[in-house]
């Protein structure tokens, strides 16, 4: 008897009738699932997750002068719904740090330390190695623009949202007031 998992081909319509957008998009989540999952082993020893590696990373480009919550999350692969959390994390563990400013008390600087630093340079094989695993058999002509199609509809998506946010923004400044 099979299973699901054991099964030769990936199901990948819901129906026969499931619109080839639909198809793609429930690809593409299962994809990136998996491929997350995998990585995810690689930086579990070091009590990490992908999240946490990404906030390591852009701490590392941000060098000494470090950055604010906000910045770090603008500039992180996924939304992450709870960068205190994960500040706290990383800090307990020693790979960051936070600093009040001292001119404005609300802002928190974190910085990369050492000891992150460290975890980040034993991280470069073993990651470059899962996504070698993962993606290396798909040639790079066909990594290029499985590249070029997604950064597409990553600006598309980009594109809309910034739409929606000027649509939005008008639409409440037009919003009659009740004058209560």
């Amino acid at each position: 008897m099979t299973t699901e998992s054991q099964s030769k081909e990936p199901r990948t319509a819901i129906s026969e009738q499931e619109p080839l957008e639909q198809t793609v998009y429930s690809l593409l989540i299962r994809t990136a699932a998996r491929l997350e999952a995998e990585l995810n082993r690689v930086f579990r020893p070091l009590d990490l997750t992908g999240a946490t590696y990404s906030i390591l990373k852009v701490l590392e480009s941000a060098g000494v002068s470090g950055r604010s919550c906000g910045d770090i999350s603008e500039q992180l692969i996924a939304e992450v719904p709870d960068m205190t959390r994960l500040l706290d994390r990383l800090e307990r563990l020693g790979y960051v740090m936070r600093e009040r400013s001292n001119i404005d008390r609300r802002m928190v600087k974190v910085t990369i330390t050492d000891k992150g630093r460290a975890v980040l340079d034993g991280l470069r094989e073993p990651v470059q190695a899962c996504h070698k695993r993962q993606l290396g058999t798909v040639g790079e002509a066909k990594l290029r623009e499985l590249e070029q199609l997604l950064t597409s509809v990553l600006g598309r998506l980009r594109d809309e949202k910034v739409a929606s946010d000027v649509t939005e923004d008008s639409l409440v400044k037009q919003a009659p007031h009740s004058g209560l």
